[in-house]
């Protein structure tokens, strides 16, 4: 009886030693992980929105203007949706005839452009080189160079007066994103009309134009980067038809 009680209280002793240690097992907590919005993992699989070099996304931290301009600049970059994607076949009726001239037109003209952009940029860079400092107070081997620069010359997003380092808020990140649509001439004839300085109700006309209500939730307010990240997986709907 006495060897039972000591085996007992042997056993006793080697399991709170066991459980007690720090190899011991131990009960792990359950980690719950968010599924991630289809929309940013498609911005993701994209590679328009990428991480830092820390691996994390950092979607709650507020975005700046010159990393918004980056994201849009990605989406403007990617084909459109157009005719020219359209396999037309090589004979048939007169209306394949019209469409291949559509194309062969538009493929000629898109060409001129190209030539004319890649003129605006060496302009651009030699112009730059010969005066002080650098445009928008960043270096031009800055990962955000580029983008700014095809922002000012081409697609008329920003103009020299730009703060790429200052935090975007909502209204002038929804701005920017109807002029990458095309709409940015609504806009500024819509404030004309209103006298709006501000702007807001202009967008939001806009907006409801062209099926942008949603993105109206974010004016006048300051913008981290998973909302960036929602307004640009917009502006990739709109130009590949997949909203």
């Amino acid at each position: 009886m006495r060897t039972c009680a000591r085996c007992g209280i042997v056993l006793l002793v080697a399991f709170v030693l066991i459980v007690g240690c720090p190899g011991g097992v131990r009960a792990q907590p359950t980690v719950t992980i968010a599924p991630m919005d289809a929309r940013i993992q498609s911005l993701l699989d994209a590679h328009i929105l990428v991480g830092t070099p820390d691996s994390d996304l950092h979607l709650d931290r507020q975005v700046t203007g010159g990393e918004f301009v980056v994201l849009l600049e990605r989406v403007l970059q990617r084909p459109q949706l157009t005719l020219q994607r359209l396999e037309i076949p090589s004979v048939g009726n007169e209306a394949n005839g019209w469409m291949r001239a559509y194309v062969w037109t538009t493929g000629a003209w898109n060409h001129v452009l190209d030539v004319r952009k890649q003129i605006r940029h060496v302009w651009f860079g030699l112009r730059t080189k010969r005066t002080e400092g650098s445009p928008w107070g960043i270096q031009r081997d800055s990962w955000m160079f580029i983008s700014l620069r095809d922002a000012y010359l081409d697609d008329g997003l920003i103009d020299l007066s730009f703060q790429p380092k200052q935090w975007m808020n909502g209204s002038e990140g929804i701005n920017m994103l109807l002029t990458a649509a095309g709409f940015g001439g609504e806009v500024t004839a819509i404030k004309t009309q209103m006298n709006d300085p501000v702007g807001d109700n202009a967008l939001r006309i806009v907006c409801r134009q062209h099926g942008f209500d949603q993105v109206m939730d974010y004016v006048g307010k300051p913008i981290t980067r998973g909302d960036a990240a929602l307004l640009v997986w917009r502006l990739l709907a709109e130009r590949t038809g997949s909203g």
